[in-house]
């Protein structure tokens, strides 16, 4: 999470933001995803109130603006052994300023 809190800048999409988590697990050695094999859920503004199933997902086409609020849920797998955490980010000022029960 500290590594993607300190690349998240306004201006980003979600997309993008998705695919870096990703990577970012896969490249620390996650072999697969185990929520319906999406390694980061990425929600943002009036989105990160919403409950939505793996199996309905995509993420938004959505650009970050200078203020506010991303969810960032990760479910990474080694050798059948999974993991589920979760964080809201907050960007202020187009960067990442602090986070709900994280330190940064």
């Amino acid at each position: 999470m500290k590594y993607i809190a300190g690349t998240i800048r306004a201006g980003m999409n979600l997309r993008e933001i998705k695919a870096l988590c990703e990577a970012y697990l896969l490249n620390r050695g996650a072999d697969s995803f185990w929520y319906w094999d999406i390694g980061a859920f990425i929600f943002a503004g009036e989105e990160t109130a919403v409950s939505v199933s793996g199996k309905e997902y995509k993420a938004a086409n959505r650009v970050i603006p200078e203020n506010d609020m991303i969810t960032i849920d990760r479910s990474p797998q080694k050798n059948n052994n999974w993991r589920d955490y979760a964080r809201t980010l907050v960007i202020e000022n187009g960067v990442v300023c602090g986070s709900a029960g994280y330190d940064l």
